[in-house]
């Protein structure tokens, strides 16, 4: 495998979460994907269970509400934990401020999953909570991709 560089990733807006996929399955030959993860205030990625990857997330900024299986914890900056494929586990932004976060999946086939049910954004672009057709087209391919939705996202309060 040759070395990668990339200077410019992709960009996906996933059950409102912004989700910039630095390393793609694809370039690290399956062994990994990287994506770093923004998630606004009351942001919530559901209680889901990947089936084909393992899940490790290190908090750059923020507070996250961390439920893996049947133990759940505030995650601070500097903090990371690491949740083993076929265990149930949900993210939650429960403060006033985004959360910013590296993602890192093993082996490398999240990303595609970010990038077919996420929606390509630009500089600029603000996320808004997921849509009902957009959280129609994330659970049709959810199954394709081993990723078994157990709760959908709360919406935020207010919505």
């Amino acid at each position: 495998m040759k070395p990668i560089h990339v200077q410019d990733p992709p960009t996906y807006v996933f059950l409102g979460v912004t989700m910039k996929i630095h390393l793609s399955g694809a370039q690290t030959g399956g062994e990994f994907s990287m994506i770093g993860v923004t998630m606004p205030p009351a942001g919530d990625g559901g209680l889901h269970v990947h089936t084909r990857e393992d899940e490790s997330v290190h908090l750059l900024e923020g507070y996250l509400d961390v439920t893996i299986g049947e133990e759940t914890f505030k995650l601070k900056a500097g903090q990371s934990y690491f949740a083993p494929r076929n265990i149930p586990h949900r993210l939650r932004n429960r403060s006033g401020f985004p959360s910013h976060a590296l993602l890192v999946n093993t082996p490398g086939t999240f990303d595609e999953f970010v990038s077919r049910a996420g929606i390509p954004v630009s500089l600029g672009h603000v996320p808004l909570p997921p849509e009902a057709e957009h959280i129609q087209k994330l659970l049709t391919l959810a199954e394709k991709f081993g990723v078994k939705i157990l709760a959908p996202p709360e919406p935020p309060a207010g919505l």
